[in-house]
């Protein structure tokens, strides 16, 4: 292990205990707030406590209730303050990486930033990839399910057999919640909570034709045949898009390629002087580190550009 890999290891162990002590700090200080909080509260009168109490609820919850979403869109089952733990320790961690490349305490910002955007990324990424692997297993479902219908099984024992054949976890995770609250709030409400846990414009269309075929008298099993046909048409168009958007981000990753080609061959032919400016140079590490930020930058840009959502 030489010193680099020393450093990164104490960057990585002070930036967690500070977290952690950070955050020991922050609940000390909101019990203290609290308290203050409650003994000012003696003194109001009932209609003033009511309308601050909404006021603080609503601040709170507005917030709280934003990453608690999040968490659940993206399957993260753990509590809240695990989550901000972690995400503040990798953002802490990525910026002491900055701060110890261009050893100047700016680092730490630039590299708080960029951890934000990193995380932010990936559990955006975790999301998405959710929301696929939910639509795929929704289509299979569906195709099962008017087969079954046209066979002369009832919608109810259908859609509970069409999920319990699916492969997907999650899919059947998703819909046992569905089947539970069902019996207790109805099935229109059970649809709506579903978005609680998946953003899926496709569930919407296969809800809304439930709706309108329980409305029509219950045979409705041409209704989800056009559903089938128009949720599998979206599936495959999507696909398409993919692959086309992948292929239009190989370029993006062949020029990094070449640009990191480039550095080597200059730095090997001018006998390491490239890298000795870019490294030893103050100057040349901020040049360096921003130089690759904006190639992330563009890469992210190009992905954004052509990234078509159905």
């Amino acid at each position: 292990m030489n010193t680099l890999h020393i450093d990164i290891l104490l960057l990585f162990i002070v930036t967690s205990s500070a977290t952690l002590f950070g955050y020991f700090l922050y609940a000390e200080y909101q019990r203290a707030r609290h308290l203050e909080y409650v003994k000012r509260s003696i003194a109001f009168t009932d209609d003033e406590f009511t309308e601050i109490l909404k006021e603080k609820k609503s601040d709170n919850e507005a917030f709280s209730e934003k990453i608690a979403s999040i968490m659940v869109h993206a399957g993260f089952r753990m509590p809240m303050y695990v989550f901000i733990i972690i995400y503040a320790a990798f953002v802490l961690f990525i910026g002491s990486l900055f701060a110890l490349f261009l050893q100047h305490w700016i680092g730490l910002f630039i590299g708080i930033l960029f951890g934000t955007l990193l995380f932010y990324m990936a559990v955006a990424a975790i999301i998405e990839q959710r929301k696929k692997q939910f639509n795929k297993a929704l289509a299979v479902a569906i195709s099962v399910l008017v087969k079954m219908m046209k066979n002369g099984i009832g919608f109810e024992q259908a859609l509970i057999k069409s999920i319990s054949v699916s492969s997907s976890s999650l899919f059947k995770e998703i819909f046992e919640n569905f089947f539970q609250e069902k019996n207790t709030i109805g099935e229109e409400e059970a649809f709506e909570n579903i978005n609680k846990y998946i953003n899926s414009k496709e569930l919407r269309i296969f809800a809304l034709a439930i709706k309108i075929g329980r409305a029509s008298g219950g045979q409705f099993s041409n209704t989800l045949a056009k559903v089938e046909q128009t949720i599998s048409y979206r599936e495959k168009m999507q696909e398409k898009v993919d692959v086309i958007t992948r292929e239009g981000s190989i370029g993006s990753y062949v020029v990094v390629f070449i640009t990191i080609f480039l550095y080597f061959a200059l730095d090997k032919n001018f006998d390491g002087k490239l890298a000795e400016y870019f490294m030893n140079s103050e100057y040349g590490r901020f040049q360096l580190l921003g130089i690759s930020l904006w190639v992330f930058l563009g890469i992210m840009a190009n992905k954004f550009i052509t990234k078509v959502n159905k």
